[in-house]
């Protein structure tokens, strides 16, 4: 039996969430998602820095970590798993996860803010 699926999800590549997501939520299945940060391309091309402040009340104070508790506020996503040669973005990746499940606006907010600002 397979247990999950891995698939590049992102701000700026939904394509999944028309039938992988909906289908390992049905199945049943866990989804891991590869590319969360877009291959850093949602902090490497941006072209103004978006704006982190409605962010804080949630514990995000980077815009990586914006980028993967994105990600991980869908709830068919069991987890993500953004690439770093850093060791201290471990850490800062880590506590992406501490926001939670993001409502709905704010995860529009970080999607919004960040096609803003590409």
């Amino acid at each position: 039996r397979i247990g999950s699926v891995q698939v590049p999800y992102n701000v700026g590549n939904l394509a999944c969430t028309e039938e992988m997501l909906p289908l390992a939520e049905e199945l049943g299945i866990g989804v891991i998602v590869m590319e969360p940060l877009g291959q850093g391309r949602f902090l490497r091309q941006l072209r103004r820095q978006p704006s982190v402040e409605p962010l804080k009340e949630f514990g995000l104070s980077m815009w990586a970590q914006a980028l993967l508790a994105w990600v991980v506020s869908d709830r068919r996503v069991s987890v993500a798993i953004p690439a770093t040669s850093r060791p201290e973005r471990i850490i800062e990746n880590a506590q992406a996860g501490d926001a939670g499940h993001l409502p709905q606006d704010v995860r529009d907010y970080i999607r919004e803010e960040t096609m803003r600002c590409l």
